[in-house]
Parts: structure tokens; sequence; C-alpha cells
């Protein structure tokens, strides 16, 4: 056994091999001078519209996507003397890529609102693209001083929470109105998600969970995926003037159900699954 162990320990430190002349550089170049590192391509060689990428500035979100803001220049405005600049924020998504946002100059009669963008930084916590925006104006028409504001991506996947964003009916369609949410990567704190069960109530104080009626049950049909952005109908009648109702989401992982939490004398615990009923629809 002990010489077991010793092949094993020389196998470990043993580096790998380099790349040969006249081939590009690559992970197996890089030496390192502290265990316990490794390297790996993230975008392999050649990458495709990659050439005038900096990684200043860049990001990686919780899936793992590398984010980054690109400018183009289309030209000038026809007035007030400011390039019409275009600003996107992209994704590489493994193979290339995808413009997630942009941010034009706008261009009027006798002047131009610009930016000028300083970022992103992402919060993983809150799911978020943090960016610092530079806005000012040109040409006559210029009514307000130049300055700075941030600005708040938000709908990204999120560390922890399972945080529905509401949607209404879309104007001109029989589309109902609807909750959506990205799988987090851990949700409620679990190590993964086997489904969702949403669920609502009426609104009271306190609430009882206990009253709650399932609205959607073991949903998606196939286990949810990091990123997977989930869709519930919402089919609860609209309640009377003076009332109102509330919605939650449950996860469940390997027979453990866990729907927020609350916070009790200023000390914040996860609320008694015992208590939400079976969802039935």
């Amino acid at each position: 056994m002990k010489y077991a162990a010793c092949l094993l320990v020389a196998f470990a430190c043993s580096g790998a091999l380099a790349s040969e002349p006249g081939q590009p550089l690559d992970c197996s170049d890089v030496v390192f001078l502290q265990p316990g590192y490794a390297c790996s391509d993230y975008i392999p060689f050649p990458c495709v519209g990659c050439e005038n990428l900096s990684l200043h500035g860049a990001v990686i979100d919780n899936q793992g996507r590398l984010i980054k803001a690109r400018v183009d220049y289309p030209g000038e405005c026809a007035s007030g003397g400011v390039s019409d600049y275009r600003y996107s924020f992209e994704y590489w998504n493994g193979t290339a890529w995808t413009v997630l946002a942009r941010l034009d100059t706008r261009c009027y009669g006798d002047g131009a609102d610009f930016v000028s963008l300083d970022g992103p930084m992402f919060d993983a916590t809150g799911g978020r693209l943090l960016v610092k925006m530079f806005v000012g104006c040109a040409g006559p028409g210029c009514s307000y001083p130049q300055g700075v504001r941030v600005i708040s991506i938000g709908g990204f996947t999120r560390i922890f929470d399972v945080s529905q964003t509401y949607e209404p009916t879309a104007p001109l369609t029989t589309q109902p109105a609807a909750f959506a949410f990205r799988v987090p990567v851990r949700p409620e704190g679990l190590e993964g998600a086997d489904h969702f069960n949403t669920y609502w109530g009426q609104l009271t104080k306190p609430i009882d969970f206990a009253q709650a009626n399932g609205l959607q049950c073991g949903y998606p049909a196939m286990q949810p995926q990091i990123g997977d952005r989930l869709t519930v109908a919402d089919t609860v009648p609209t309640p009377a003037p003076g009332q109102g109702v509330y919605y939650v989401t449950a996860a469940t992982y390997q027979g453990a159900t866990r729907y927020g939490r609350k916070t009790s004398a200023g000390h914040l615990s996860g609320r008694d699954p015992a208590v939400l009923p079976a969802c039935t629809p």
C-alpha cells in the first residue's frame, strides 16, 4: 500500500506535457508556482468574434457565462456633433456571442442624448448587473446637466432565492398574466431542485400558509437546470377591492421542501415546511 501511494503522489505532482514548437501556446504551457491550481479552455482556440474582446470589465454570472459590454460606432448624429454609439451587453453561450440588451445614442432634431458606460459589475447574490453610466447631451436642445447614474439590470440567475417576476396580460392577445423565475444555483439553499410547487392564498395578517392553494404543482416535467426560466400562468380571480392574494413558490429536493424565509425578533430563518399543505391544483 505504501508503494501504491508513492506512485499516486509522483503522478499527481508531474506536470502536463507542454505544447509543441510551432503550435499555439495553451494551458499546458502555464507554469504554476503554487499547488492546487489548474488551467482549462473557457473559449477554445480559435474563438470567432473574440478579436476585439477585452476582459477589462467582463464578468461571470451564476450560470458561468462570460458577459461583456461592446461598443459600436454606426456613424454621427445628423445634428449636435455627437457620435451615434451603440452599447451592447453580450454573453458567450458556448458557441457564439448572444446580445442580451443594447443602449443607443438618441439623436433628435437639434441635439442628442448620449452615455458612456463603465463596468459592468455582477451582483451574484441578487442576480443583477450594475453599470455606471455617464449621461449627457449635446446641441442647442440640451436642457440638463451632465452627470452619473448607476443602473441595475436584473433577471439573472441568483444563488439562493426563487425570485418571481410578474408578467401582465400581453396586450392584443389572449395570453394570461403569469409569474416567472430562473432556477437559482441552490434553490432556497438546497443542493438542487427535483421540482417546484407554486401556491396562492388570501392576504391576511399574519399570512396563514396552511390555507394555501396549489396554483401549479410538480413542475417542470424534467428535472430543472440552473438558469431555466419557468413560467406559471396566473389563473387566480382578481380579488375584491380592499382584499389581496399572495403567491409563493416552494422548491423540493430529495424529499426536503423549502419556501422562503421569515424574520422573527430580528433573526432570519426558513419557514416551516410542515405548515405548507400538499400541492393540489
